[in-house]
């Protein structure tokens, strides 16, 4: 099973989860709130933190006050 929020027009935001056919959380992916991919988290059959990954993102925003292109944050919308 998997879970997560969709915003349109950036797609997937904020963490998404993926269960396994036992009801074990398997894996754990991270974006921000333009969409962009930045961390992936995989789990073993205890439960432990088995392998992290984090992405540098490929969409940046600019401040509208400033126009500075930066990350965007986690979740603003």
């Amino acid at each position: 099973m998997l879970q997560g929020v969709l915003h349109h027009p950036y797609g997937r935001v904020g963490p998404w989860h993926e269960w396994d056919e036992t009801g074990r959380l398997a894996s754990e992916t991270i974006y921000d709130a333009l969409g962009n991919h930045m961390v992936d988290r995989h789990f073993d059959d205890a439960g432990n933190l088995a392998h992290e990954q984090h992405h540098e993102p490929t969409s940046l925003w600019a401040d509208p006050d400033t126009g500075r292109q930066r990350p965007a944050p986690w979740l603003w919308f």
